[in-house]
Order: C-alpha cells, then structure tokens, then sequence
C-alpha cells in the first residue's frame, strides 16, 4: 500500500518514469456513470514496425473491453454487461501479474450501499508500458478522451496507494516563526497544534494525486471553520469542531468531521476544477491538531487512533443543519 502513482492523467511524466515497462501491477479508471451510450473512453495507439495500442471501450449492454497490443501481440480484457445504470463514480481497475500468468478486471460503484462488484478474469496479460499510458494525455488521444473519464493512473504492486489526509500547499501554518506557507515547511520546524503548544514537525509528505472523481478535494470556505482565507484540503482531512452545539448533540467539548461530510454548497464546496493536486501530508510524532489559519487540522499517519471522536456523516449533517439555524460555524481557539 505504499506505492506511488507511476502515471496520472494529465500529470507530466518524471522522465525516469517514461520509458518503463511495468509486469505487475493496478490500471485504473474512474468514470462517471451512467454512460448512455456506445462510446470509446481512451484510446491511444501508435503506427510502424512495433504497433502500440491501448483503447478501452464502453456499451451498456455489452460491457467494457480493453484492446492491449504491442507488437503482433494483442491482449483482450473483458467485462460482460450488462453495466450499472445509475449516478455513480465507478471505478474500473486492472490488476494485471506478467509472471504469475493472470489478470482481473473489476468495476465498482463507490459510495453506493450494497452495489454489486463486476468482476472477470483472465490469463496472458500484456506488460504495460508507461509511454503508452502517458500517452494518452497527449495530443489527439487527450482530445479523444470520453468525457465521462474523471481520471486514471498506474501504480505497481497489487492495490492503490495509501489515502492521506493533505492540505494544500498554500495553507498558511502557524509556526514558531509566524504563519508560514505548508510548501515551504520543513521537517523540525515548530509547529503550533490546538492540543500540544508547539510540536516539532517529523515528517513532510509531498505527493500527486487524482483531484476528481473519489479524490476530489474540498474547499473550506472562509469566514467559516475560523479560517480568514479559503483551505483547500483532501475530503478525508479531518477537522476539529467546537461549541454549544458540539456539546448538546455530543456531550463532547470538540469532535473531528472530515472534509468531505461538511460539503453543503456553501461553508463546504466539494473543488472539481483541477485533473492533479500537488499536495502535502504533514507528520508529527503522534497525531496533533495542527494550527492553519485559525483552522484545526489533524496531522496523522493512516491508521493512527483520532484524539478525539470523529463523527459520522449523518452525525455531521444533523451538526451542520444546526450550527447553519445558527448563524455560523465555529470551533474551539
């Protein structure tokens, strides 16, 4: 789970990245579903002695295939349909092992209860190479994409990276020395935390991520969440909240809400406008609430125990229709 993304739509390629040819690994795909129609979603191909081709097309009722070739060798990969027909993000992923001779392509609909898992196997999978998924943010392949592709990307190893809290790198952190910017932290800076005075900061994560789709981030909006100025953070940041109706629902004198259940079109917008976000996971020691803005945000590592109870999303909607009855919302200085 610690891989990174070796390709991004639409990210530029690090140039020792371009030219590799992966034998075991995840393609994926997001898309936003339903699609109503036949359609081809991504297609690149290449002429000459050595064709290239790497398309994968959609119907309804036949499914998703994805034509494979290099060469004079041509791989099919196929999921029978008929396909889900409903508002989802769907997410087809490829998990594809040259030497251990099998792949499996799957499509599920995330943040749907209960949605069933399209799944098919096969053998004789194709190496991918990275040039050609590259490819296909370039040029006409880029303008041919389906509008329906929210993103797609190729990591090594059997699953996707590890999801992390982020904030965006212009999120002014208060310091020892005074806000400062989280892309010019560094590791032992003296950070200012809501729980512990100042900490020193261990660890800076810079990471590429999707920023559409089941990654897209959140603005939180000023003056709202004690911020003067907008955050841009990851849906599953987590943030502290405080005050008389914390305590009344709660019994509790501050709780965390993750970005992503305070979305409401006003105090919360869910930001769709970027393909990649070039972002920051900060780490100390232990989890702390860092300072931004005036804003509470917990810095963790995955699976790090929260240091205060984290609501769920019903419990935020029934938090958010209250504090919006009255008149704003607020957490502990």
């Amino acid at each position: 789970m610690t891989e990174a993304w070796l390709v991004l739509s639409d990210r530029a390629p690090v140039a020792e990245d371009e030219a590799q040819t992966i034998q075991a690994g995840v393609f994926v795909v997001e898309l936003a579903l339903p699609i109503a129609e036949a359609a081809v979603l991504l297609d690149f191909h290449t002429a000459g002695a050595t064709p290239h081709t790497f398309t994968l097309f959609h119907d309804p009722l036949a499914g998703i295939v994805l034509i494979h070739r290099q060469g004079q060798v041509v791989a099919r990969h196929a999921l029978p349909g008929p396909l889900p027909y409903q508002s989802a993000t769907g997410r087809l992923s490829l998990h594809f092992d040259v030497a251990a001779n099998h792949w499996q392509m799957k499509l599920e609909l995330l943040g749907v209860a209960d949605a069933p898992v399209l799944v098919s196997q096969g053998t004789r999978p194709l190496a991918l190479r990275s040039a050609d998924l590259h490819g296909l943010s370039r040029g006409p392949a880029r303008a041919a994409r389906h509008g329906a592709v929210l993103w797609f990307g190729l990591t090594r190893g059997a699953d996707l990276p590890a999801r992390a809290p982020w904030i965006g790198q212009r999120t002014p952190v208060e310091t020892a020395r005074g806000p400062v910017m989280a892309g010019h932290l560094r590791p032992g800076e003296l950070i200012a935390t809501a729980d512990g005075g100042l900490l020193p900061l261990r660890r800076v994560r810079r990471l590429d991520l999707p920023a559409c789709g089941s990654f897209a981030p959140v603005i939180l909006r000023a003056p709202f969440f004690g911020a003067s100025h907008d955050l841009l953070v990851s849906s599953d940041q987590k943030l502290a909240l405080s005050g008389a109706e914390v305590e009344y629902l709660f019994s509790e004198d501050e709780v965390l809400v993750e970005a992503g259940a305070l979305v409401d079109g006003r105090t919360a917008l869910a930001e769709r406008r970027r393909a990649v976000a070039s972002v920051l996971a900060l780490e100390f020691d232990h989890p702390a609430l860092l300072l931004a803005d005036g804003c509470a945000l917990l810095a963790a590592r995955p699976g790090d125990a929260a240091p205060r109870r984290v609501l769920q999303s019903y419990e935020a909607l029934t938090l958010m229709a209250m504090l919006g009855r009255a008149g704003g919302v607020r957490r502990s200085a």
